[in-house]
């Protein structure tokens, strides 16, 4: 495994300062996931790399994560990233609906922070029961600023695990985007679950849209997605843990148990990822 070199799509890291400040709508799905302890204690970068070593995972893109107090934020991750240049590569994250103060942080981002990739996570842009599909009007000044950067943009799609709003997240919203955005790298983030065969299939309808398995244990992915990787959606999948959730080594551990072959193998694990962040 650790000749292939894989490459995390959807990692994180908590500085221990701000584990105080998870919201209570996350707590349930900790407890759902029986989340390691780390996730309530926070951890050094060095711990994750250590991991990292252990699994034989090469890089990680590492995420910012803001939602309320909770602030895991841009200059955070590129001062990590700054410190493991050969295994982190940066992902920032903004608020679509501050306009053109966010479409101007996508551009520190990259120029300054020197990240790869925008995270977007549509629960977090309302109001807690409704939130902000990918489809709507705040979104697109920034998926342009993504195509001007040459970045890809990672989206939280599917259900959440925290007690938020999920409808806002259908695949079926990232149709209208890709179709609008046909130079937007997109990557629907967690399988699209319970839609998952809605994302599977618009990532083969569409050659900029792919779909990642962060948050979801290989295990426990439905057969219809293990086919996909196997077969007609390996050249379409993203491997992910959202560790500190899941660990690297579990989620290694299970893409190996699949039984894919070789190259589909080497596509999901890390090939894909090279392609999609540029690395």
């Amino acid at each position: 495994m650790g000749k292939i070199g894989a490459i995390d799509c959807w990692a994180g890291v908590l500085p221990p300062e701000q584990t105080k400040n998870w919201p209570p709508q996350f707590q349930h799905i900790f407890n759902r996931y029986k989340t390691p302890e780390k996730m309530y204690k926070g951890f050094a970068p060095e711990e994750m790399i250590q991991e990292m070593d252990e699994a034989g995972v090469d890089k990680v893109i590492l995420s910012a994560f803001v939602y309320k107090e909770m602030r895991v934020d841009n200059d955070y991750i590129a001062k990590v990233c700054d410190q493991f240049p050969d295994r982190c590569v940066g992902c920032g994250t903004i608020d679509p609906r501050e306009g053109m103060k966010a479409v101007r942080e996508v551009e520190r981002i990259v120029d300054d922070l020197h990240m790869k990739a925008i995270k977007l996570e549509p629960y977090a842009y309302g109001d807690e029961i409704v939130g902000l599909p990918p489809n709507h009007k705040y979104y697109y000044p920034i998926y342009a600023k993504c195509i001007e950067l040459d970045i890809p943009v990672t989206i939280q799609i599917g259900h959440t695990g925290p007690l938020l709003p999920s409808e806002c997240a259908r695949p079926i919203y990232l149709d209208e985007v890709a179709l609008f955005f046909p130079e937007l790298r997109i990557i629907g983030g967690h399988l699209g679950q319970p839609w998952h065969e809605e994302m599977m299939i618009l990532a083969w309808k569409f050659p900029n849209l792919y779909v990642d398995t962060s948050a979801r244990a290989p295990k426990f992915w439905p057969d219809s997605f293990k086919m996909y990787a196997a077969t007609w959606g390996q050249d379409k999948v993203l491997w992910g843990t959202d560790y500190p959730l899941l660990t690297f080594k579990r989620c290694i551990d299970e893409v190996e148990a699949l039984g894919l072959s070789e190259q589909a193998k080497r596509k999901v694990l890390r090939d894909n990822a090279v392609k999609v962040f540029k690395l």
